[in-house]
């Protein structure tokens, strides 16, 4: 494509599985950046809704270069963004998910604090969430920030950036960074291990809790993301219980030290304090399923991993007769 637009040294990689509906609005919103990106790699993880054609088509019919990689097996988030990063050949990767949005002004914002902080491994921003209840400005990261206690300023030539003191200790107990609103160092991301690719939630957060040990992460407040959340359903039971086992599971990795995270004391501690939370939390939901799913789910590994399998029954009678009363209610 021909343009008089500067280009960065950034690719930008999109993950993406069955959004034909949606994947052109995130294609347009890269073609509109002021600054473009050097490559653009749509990663389609076995998609069977002809999500990779309708990316050909727009490419062909716009002149706009994309790189199109096709899984043939479903592997989730992490595996089809992992191979992104690893296909990419510039200095800086961004992510953009299928169903969101930069703005025009994103990749220039995202990238320039890296250029001028040779120590910064990761930059990223605030995002807008876009629902059909309504519109939130930034939304995702500044509610759940002390920006006096765990930030501080940094001043470059003009642009307002702040660092996190202790990107580690900020981030442990959940992700609170917009996935599309980031860009960081590919040679620090292959270095930390890229993300952990048998997890399919959670692992943007994990791989920004491995990214910490590797530099500085520095953040604009404003918003240069428009995140849209729609009806995945994930209110079901089903996805709820999905949801509260992979984070059990990421808090058990942290603390068994395969997750290649280094802690201090006091963060080991804490991290403690919060599986118990998420077990206490996915048990809930697992009894929601009702008895059969409850008693199976018990006996699984993660289940005799932290409870003892039946054992657990004893100690937390309340999610047995929740399992009993949803089975008996379920039509």
């Amino acid at each position: 494509m021909q343009s008089d637009k500067p280009e960065l040294d950034v690719t930008v990689v999109i993950p993406t599985f069955n959004r034909t509906t949606l994947i052109t609005r995130a294609l347009k919103s890269l073609l509109n950046q002021h600054h473009l990106p050097a490559g653009i790699i749509v990663v389609d993880d076995a998609s069977s809704d002809g999500t990779p054609d309708v990316v050909r088509r727009w490419a062909t019919e716009t002149a706009f270069p994309v790189t199109i990689e096709v899984l043939q097996q479903n592997g989730g988030p992490a595996k089809a963004r992992n191979r992104g990063i690893e296909l990419a050949n510039t200095e800086y990767v961004a992510f953009l998910d299928s169903d969101d949005e930069h703005l025009p002004n994103t990749l220039a914002r995202l990238v320039a604090p890296l250029e001028r902080l040779p120590d910064a491994v990761l930059s990223f921003a605030d995002a807008t969430i876009v629902s059909p209840s309504g519109v939130e400005p930034h939304g995702l990261f500044r509610p759940h920030i002390d920006l006096n206690a765990a930030t501080e300023p940094l001043f470059l030539d003009g642009l307002e950036v702040h660092a996190l003191c202790d990107a580690t200790s900020a981030l442990l107990k959940a992700s609170i960074i917009p996935t599309s609103g980031t860009c960081f160092r590919r040679r620090a991301a292959l270095a930390a291990g890229l993300m952990p690719s048998d997890f399919r939630a959670g692992e943007d957060w994990l791989f920004w809790l491995r990214l910490a040990g590797q530099g500085l992460f520095v953040f604009q407040l404003d918003d240069l993301v428009r995140h849209h959340r729609h009806d995945d359903n994930l209110t079901h039971p089903r996805a709820s219980e999905f949801m509260a086992r992979e984070k059990l599971r990421g808090f058990l990795a942290l603390l068994d030290g395969s997750m290649r995270v280094s802690l201090t004391p006091e963060e080991t501690s804490r991290a403690r304090r919060l599986a118990k939370q998420c077990h206490a939390n996915w048990l809930y939901h697992l009894s929601r399923l009702g008895m059969r799913p409850y008693l199976s789910g018990l006996q699984s590994d993660l289940g005799k991993q932290t409870g003892g399998g039946y054992r657990q029954i004893l100690s937390d009678p309340r999610s047995l007769m929740r399992s009993i009363a949803c089975s008996l209610l379920r039509p």
